[in-house]
């Protein structure tokens, strides 16, 4: 996918996740679009995307964490290299690596956010945080096979057939 696309698409759901998911929150917590995405495409496109779209979506989530600018661009890069990583060794079709990955995933964010404000002396809510992760999941599963048709490249697969 071209970078421009993604990169129009990651902003589109930044706006998503700032304006319409607030209002299907369950206790405060609700899902991240943009992070849930970014864990489908890593696992669908590999390594090189992955740090990529986890770069971008972690900036872009930054703008809006003014907490700690720069705490979501390196952990969404970790953890985007990490489904990368899942990503080589499963059948993509199938969803349901892809959304308990996503599950692990969410979980290892929120340690890993949880003990970078404990060591800058700041504090979550770590039952939303949780919460979340439920959220996130559920997003997956809903969402995982449109990423993937998205990330189809019917391009390539005809490139190869000959008339």
């Amino acid at each position: 996918m071209k970078k421009w696309i993604l990169v129009l698409i990651s902003i589109l759901l930044l706006v998503l996740d700032n304006s319409l998911m607030p209002f299907l929150a369950i206790k405060g917590a609700f899902p991240s679009l943009l992070f849930i995405f970014a864990i489908a495409y890593s696992i669908i496109k590999g390594k090189n995307e992955a740090v990529f779209i986890g770069v971008l979506s972690g900036v872009l989530q930054d703008i809006f964490f003014y907490n700690g600018f720069g705490i979501n661009s390196l952990i969404n890069m970790l953890l985007c290299l990490l489904a990368a990583v899942i990503g080589e060794n499963i059948y993509k079709n199938k969803k349901l690596i892809p959304v308990i990955t996503s599950l692990i995933v969410s979980v290892l964010k929120v340690f890993m956010v949880l003990i970078i404000f404990k060591a800058i002396n700041k504090s979550i809510n770590i039952d939303k945080a949780l919460i979340s992760t439920i959220y996130n999941t559920i997003v997956m599963f809903l969402g995982y096979n449109f990423v993937l048709k998205l990330c189809d490249n019917e391009y390539d697969r005809r490139s190869w057939r000959f008339k």
